[in-house]
């Protein structure tokens, strides 16, 4: 049976191999990994990838030579909901092709979702009935998602003058937020930095860090997560109303965090809990590796 169902023929499962994305860390290759910790924002992404076909198979099951398809790359990120895509790569005698491309990181955050795909681009002479004949036809292709995790714990950065805004002014950063449930995550969860506070703002700034700045960073993580938390806890008996929230969306995150977290308190906890409760908080904060970590 063919892999997927299009209205033309399309390859079995094992004839298109897909080799992992390597990432260029320094001077070596290494497999991309579904977080990307540590990124700094506005840092370039060198990737690359080896896709793999078996040319007698391919024509039996798609009707298609390799000399008329090609290897596509494509990244969106879900901050921005933008598309950016690398030259196609061609396939050699062999059945071999490779996609070598960089990812500008002033157009990156959030999720970066990565697709490949095997398309038509030229159409078979004299094809026959359920060939795929119109270029940019999908074969076949794979999907990888990778969360860029920077400073603020996977969020949106924006660095404002407090006093310009109802915020208090005194105040060091703000968590936007949303209770849409299906609205965009990225797209609306941001941290807003105060410019007044120097000493923050050049800590979330891309570079090598003090410890003093590493500390100012792991505190803003550990407090921007513990919101999160709270605020999936609020909202929980909102979250169980779906099995499945869509991916990458505000009930999606909330419904992913509340299920790696170990709390089962109540909540809103009364005047006599609010400290326990406080402390329960920053347990499950370190428990799911944010913040600072004991040595």
């Amino acid at each position: 049976m063919p892999a997927e169902v299009r209205p033309y023929l399309v390859p079995e499962a094992g004839t298109v191999v897909w080799q992992p994305w390597l990432l260029l860390d320094g001077h070596d290759w290494r497999p991309l990994p579904d977080e990307l910790d540590g990124w700094d924002p506005g840092t370039d992404l060198r990737i690359a990838r080896r896709v793999q076909i078996d040319a007698t198979r391919f024509l039996q099951e798609t009707g298609v030579e390799l000399r008329n398809v090609a290897l596509a790359v494509s990244w969106t990120s879900s901050t921005t909901d933008m598309t950016e895509a690398a030259p196609p790569a061609y396939f050699d005698v062999g059945g071999g092709a490779v996609v070598d491309t960089v990812l500008v990181g002033e157009r990156l955050s959030g999720v970066l979702a990565l697709r490949a795909t095997v398309s038509l681009v030229h159409p078979p002479v004299g094809r026959a009935v359920g060939v795929a004949a119109v270029p940019g036809s999908v074969l076949v292709e794979d999907v990888q998602r990778v969360v860029l995790e920077n400073v603020s714990s996977m969020f949106p950065v924006s660095e404002i003058d407090f006093t310009q805004t109802r915020l208090p002014p005194a105040a060091s950063w703000h968590l936007e937020t949303s209770t849409d449930l299906v609205a965009p995550f990225y797209g609306t969860f941001r941290v807003l930095i105060n410019r007044r506070d120097r000493e923050l703002s050049a800590a979330v700034a891309r570079g090598a860090k003090d410890k003093r700045q590493q500390a100012l960073l792991d505190e803003l993580q550990a407090g921007v997560a513990g919101l999160l938390l709270e605020l999936a806890l609020h909202m929980r008996d909102d979250l169980a109303d779906r099995d499945e929230w869509p991916a990458d969306s505000v009930g999606d995150v909330l419904s992913r965090t509340l299920a790696a977290s170990p709390l089962s308190v109540p909540v809103p906890p009364s005047p006599v809990e609010l400290a326990e409760f406080r402390t329960q908080i920053s347990g499950a904060i370190r428990h799911l590796g944010r913040g600072r970590m004991f040595q």
